[in-house]
Order: C-alpha cells, then sequence, then structure tokens
C-alpha cells in the first residue's frame, strides 16, 4: 500500500511534556540546527484557547533535532561501532538472515501522547539489534540484544513528539556478534504521528473488575470508575454503559441491565430517583417494566430502575434515549421522567428492533440498528437507520443501509465528531461474538460506502487477515476537521504476547482520515492502558476535565463540538475567520484575544507572528 511519507494534520495546542527516564546507555551523535531556525514547530492556526498555535501552545516539549542513539542495558557499549563496520545486506538479500517487524504494523498512526508502545521482531539469526528511525527532524537508533523494545519517554520524545504530524520511517537491522561482518536489515515500516495530544477519557467494561474503567490514551493504567471501587455495592456488575459528549453523565445497565444514570466524576446517582416507591400516578411504560412518572408529576420511579440495553445522550446531556427489548423510549435524564407520547415510546418502523442508538452532535437525527430478531445484547439481520429528530419531534426512520438478507448484519453505528460519517460493523450471522464482525465507514451525505481494510486486515504485520472480530466502534471527541481517532473492540492477536482469543477481546485504536480518497483507515494499535489478561470491550469515548483543545467558543458551521460542552454549532456560535484581523476590536479568529497581531520583523531570526516563515521568507518580508 502506499501512504504519504509525510503527514501533516491539523494543528493543536498544549501538549504535556514528557519527563525523561534513565535504563539507558546514552551516545550523543550531535545536532543539527533547523534550517528555518524555529524554536517551536506548528501552525499559527491553533485552536483558539489562548494559547499559543504552536502544537506546545505556552508550554515547553520535546523539540529534538539531529541524530541520537540510545545503546540499552543489555547491548554491548561498543554496538553502533559494530553495525558501523559492518555490510549492511538490503532487504530481501535473504530472508532466512534478515529480521522481520512484527509489531507495530506498517502504516500505524500514534497520538503523540501514547508512549508506551512496544515493538516486536524476528531474529533472522542475530543476536544484536539496531532500531533506526529516520524523521525529518530526528534520526534515532536504539541498540538491544532483545527481541522487544518500548520507549522511554525521553525516547519517545526524540522519535514521536519531535516529529509530530511526519512519517518516520523504522528500519531493525541485525548482526551475529559471533561474525559481525555483515548485518541485515529489515523490510522498512512506516510510523506516523500525530500533530497534537489526542484528547479525551475512554471508558471501558472489564471482565476482571466487571466493571467501567477509565483511561485517556496516555495513561499508564486504568481506573475503575463505576461502580465505585470504595462503595457498597464495588461488586455490582456494571455494564453497556454510555457517556454524555460532554463527559458529565454516564448511563450504565446495572446489576441485570437496569437502567442507573450518575454524574462524572461524582458519581452520583441521578437516575433512578431515592425512592423505593412507585409512584402511584405513574404509567408503566411498557408491561413488565417498572412503572415511570408521568412528566410534570415530580413522583419517583422503582429504585432498581427501567429496563435499559443500549442508551444515547441527546448533545446537550438533558435527555437519554434508552434501547430495551427492541423499543426506544426518551425520559428526562435529571428526573427519568418520560417525554413525549405514548409514555416517551419511540415510533420506529412496524416489526422491526430497534437497538444501538447513537445520538449525533448537531442534535438534529439519530443512528440505529433495526433488526429482525434480539434488541438487546444480540440483533440478526440488522439495517443501520436515521430517525431524524427536531424540536421534541421524532420523524419517520430512514434506512441508509439495509440487510440483504438473515446472515447480513449491520449494527452499532456511531456517528462521526462531525456528524457526517457512520462508523458502524458488518457480519454474517448474529451479531453477538461475531468472529465475522468488521468496521465499515458510511458517508451519510453521499451514501458512499467505505471499506477499512488496514484496520481490519492488517494484523501483526500481516495483511489479509480475517476474523478480527472488529466491533463496538467509538470515536474520539475532536474540536476541529482533520484525522479522527476511533476505538474498537478486538479478538485480533496482540503481536507476540496475547494470540487471538474468539471469547475475549480487547481494546485498539486506528487513525481515520476523512479526507482520503482510498481506504482511509491506518493500521490499529494495542490500547496500551489495559490489562493484557482481560477481557476489554464497550470502549466510549468523550470529552474529559484533562482535554486541551477545547475552544473558548463554538464555531459556526463546521459541525464539530468546538467548545466541549457535548453540541455542534448551537445557537450563539461565532462566525470565525482563519487569520486576525488587526485594529477591528474583533476576535475574528475566535482564539478569545482580541487583535492578537504580531508583525513579523525581518531581520532578527524569529517568526515573530508564527505563519512558519522567518524573516526574509515570510510574505510581509517580501517587497515586489
Amino acid at each position: 500500500m502506499s501512504f504519504a511519507p509525510v503527514l501533516r494534520l491539523t494543528s493543536c495546542v498544549l501538549i504535556a511534556g514528557f519527563m525523561a527516564c534513565g535504563g539507558s546507555t546514552e551516545v550523543d551523535m550531535g545536532q543539527t540546527p533547523r534550517a528555518d531556525g524555529a524554536s517551536n514547530g506548528g501552525s499559527s492556526n491553533g485552536p483558539g484557547n489562548g494559547q499559543s498555535g504552536s502544537p506546545c501552545g505556552a508550554d515547553p516539549c520535546a523539540n529534538h533535532t539531529g541524530d541520537k542513539t540510545f545503546v540499552e542495558d543489555d547491548a554491548p557499549a561498543d554496538a553502533p561501532a559494530q553495525f558501523a563496520d559492518s555490510t549492511p545486506q538490503e532487504p530481501g538479500s535473504d530472508a532466512k538472515r534478515q529480521p522481520a517487524i512484527v509489531y507495530p504494523s506498517h502504516e500505524t498512526m500514534f497520538p503523540i501522547n501514547v508512549s508506551r508502545i512496544r515493538h516486536d521482531w524476528t531474529a533472522g539469526g542475530s543476536d544484536l539489534f539496531e532500531l533506526r528511525f529516520e524523521g525529518p527532524n530526528t534520526t534515532v537508533s536504539i541498540y538491544t540484544t532483545s527481541l522487544t523494545w518500548t520507549p522511554t519517554d525521553e525516547q519517545w520524545d526524540w522519535i514521536a513528539e519531535s516529529n509530530r504530524g511526519a512519517s518516520v520511517k523504522l528500519t531493525v537491522t541485525g548482526l551475529d556478534t559471533s561474525s559481525p561482518e555483515e548485518s541485515w536489515r529489515s523490510e522498512p515500516n512506516a510510523a506516523l504521528f500525530s500533530e497534537a495530544a489526542v484528547d479525551g477519557a475512554i471508558y471501558y467494561w472489564s471482565t476482571g473488575t466487571k466493571g467501567i474503567m477509565r483511561a485517556t490514551v496516555g495513561s499508564p493504567l486504568p481506573e475503575k470508575f463505576y461502580t465505585d471501587p470504595s462503595g457498597s455495592d464495588s461488586e455490582s456488575c456494571a455494564a453497556c454503559h454510555t457517556l454524555s459528549r460532554d463527559g458529565k453523565r454516564l448511563a450504565v445497565g446495572y446489576n441485570g441491565e437496569r437502567l442507573r444514570e450518575v454524574s462524572v466524576p461524582e458519581r452520583e446517582t441521578l437516575v433512578p430517583l431515592a425512592t423505593t416507591e412507585p409512584d402511584p400516578e405513574a404509567t408503566p411504560m411498557m408491561p413488565g417494566m417498572p412503572a415511570m412518572p408521568k412528566p410534570g408529576m415530580g413522583g419517583g420511579m422503582m429504585a432498581e430502575g427501567m429496563a435499559a440495553a443500549w442508551t444515547t445522550f441527546s448533545p446537550d446531556g438533558k435527555m437519554l434515549l434508552v434501547a430495551a427489548d427492541g423499543v426506544l423510549t426518551l425520559i428526562d435524564s435529571d428526573t427519568g421522567a418520560t417525554i413525549g407520547d405514548d409514555s416517551g415510546v419511540v415510533a420506529t418502523p412496524a416489526g422491526a428492533m430497534a437497538t444501538h442508538p447513537d445520538w449525533a452532535a448537531t442534535g438534529d437525527k439519530v443512528a440505529l440498528t433495526l433488526g429482525t430478531k434480539g434488541g438487546n445484547k444480540e440483533i440478526e439481520a440488522g439495517s443501520i437507520a436515521v430517525l431524524p429528530y427536531a424540536d421534541g419531534a421524532w420523524g419517520e426512520a430512514e434506512v441508509i443501509v439495509a440487510s440483504t438478507g438473515n446472515d447480513d448484519n449491520n449494527f452499532f453505528p456511531v456517528w462521526s465528531p462531525d456528524s457526517k460519517l457512520l462508523a458502524y460493523v458488518h457480519a454474517e450471522g448474529k451479531s453477538k461474538d461475531a468472529v465475522s464482525a468488521e468496521l465499515r465507514l458510511l458517508d451519510v451525505g453521499t451514501g458512499r460506502n467505505i471499506s477499512l481494510v488496514r484496520v481490519n486486515q492488517r494484523i501483526s504485520n500481516v495483511d489479509g487477515v480475517l476474523g478480527g472480530g472488529n466491533t463496538m466502534p467509538t470515536w474520539a471527541p475532536s474540536t476541529q476537521q482533520g484525522v479522527f481517532w476511533l476505538a474498537f473492540s478486538s479478538v485480533r492477536a496482540y503481536s507476540v504476547v496475547r494470540p487471538a482469543d474468539d471469547k475475549e477481546d480487547q481494546i485498539w485504536i486506528a487513525a481515520i482520515d476523512p479526507s482520503a480518497e482510498g481506504d482511509p483507515s491506518y493500521a490499529a494499535f494495542w490500547a496500551p492502558f489495559q490489562s493484557i489478561a482481560e477481557g476489554n470491550h464497550r470502549a466510549f469515548w468523550t470529552h474529559a476535565s484533562e482535554d486541551t483543545q477545547c475552544r473558548c467558543v463554538e464555531q459556526c458551521g463546521d459541525s464539530l463540538d468546538n467548545d466541549c460542552d457535548g453540541t455542534a454549532d448551537e445557537e450563539g456560535c461565532s462566525e470565525c475567520s482563519v487569520e486576525e484581523i488587526c485594529g477591528d476590536g474583533i476576535d475574528n479568529d475566535c482564539d478569545c484575544v482580541v487583535d492578537d497581531c504580531n508583525v513579523e520583523i525581518c531581520n532578527d531570526g524569529i517568526d515573530n507572528d508564527e505563519d512558519g516563515n522567518t524573516d526574509g521568507d515570510d510574505p510581509q518580508c517580501q517587497v515586489e
């Protein structure tokens, strides 16, 4: 497959600098200053939260240039010299002698705030190895005798953070120290790195804790979020969860798929209300379900909660759409009261089982699955549909991906951050534990169905691998256009560490470039915060208090939730331009600073206006 040797993404802000770690002997091969003399990279068009346009914002972060060598503790001190004195044999010279990279896969893109990425390769008859990372700003060499290596934060600074938004070529070269005259080089891998940190927190279900874990992509370890590990119900099972788009509410199937809604991060129960007595004026939502209070009655609901399999919040978090046994019901997320006629039940096509709802950030539509059987953990012959919503009224569901028969199943639709794409799952047969499950992408505006070959079938650096059981996708929140990120569950093998397991899946993450003409996906990587010994699935990615890219105002017309309040393009949004107009008293570029105009000084060697051009290279300094 072809790939762009240098990928430039959307510029962002505020990336925390990583702390350097010990454990290696360092040999500094010297540094080469950048040609433009810049002390910090990045576009001047920052995301507008008061930080500078640099990807590092106002804080320092790694911006190394030149060559760097790290000799690991297990390698001889003269390892660089041994390779320098050897005669390198190019890939293909002898397949039995050359190493082969097993993980990560070719064309994997990584967030720069994920540093603990394991690297594995085969020996090919060698016992000493050089890993060489060649990027536009740095060339880093790692020497080790092991067949596996995980970078320290300092090494990641040199390899990834200093090559933000770019592609880095990785090769592994091996030699036999008993006859070091020749060395053997692997086929190259392309590793790509995001321009900025990837925001949001991932909440996922773990078989080990039987509860919901929480982590950011850069977390060293997850924490159990719900049930509260220090609470009286810490052993109670909580699953099938959803979070509001602003990350402040969590809805979960509690103790047998009964609805519970809690605040984040306080874990205070919001729904059901704190009463054990049913409201005598309440109307049962469905036969066999607990009575819910009528809208405006102010009554309670039964403490065990209503039945709930899958849920989705409205963008502002004020309403919750609940799917149970093929029926959708809309409730108030503060009180649990049903909203609308027919006790809140939303009309869907007769005879269809409605499930897997996902409310778009624009608030005007819900994606869902319409199947012939099932409705909770199982669905059959599913079609993907869109249900319009406006001013309290639901429209008629429109099927946009139709099932062609009992074995053609489409399910788990989720909206991209800009509400233009749907990621969904296709499988043969039933949805639960479907090894045939694969991720697909639909451009809703054009109807184009997009195959994600790289993310589905490139596993342990091998193409065409089927049976990965790729399911339950979730998008990372994003405040601006560019590359989006998708987390999903998969039973695929994880390098040499964990073989494929049809019974227990794990969380994987992949970049998606909506602007790509062909396959927009990159190869996936294993989420390094999770436990290797547990089954981990149903990831849900939402805004978090740690987020750094939230804008101070909402920008009109881009369908993105720029200010991280959950809703895109809401009333009162701003018309933002790319550049600031000096002297007009208006914050034109929506960075919360009025007339922040830096003029280029043409002879000081500094990029004063932060447009990427210095002195004579800047258009301001060029005289016609």
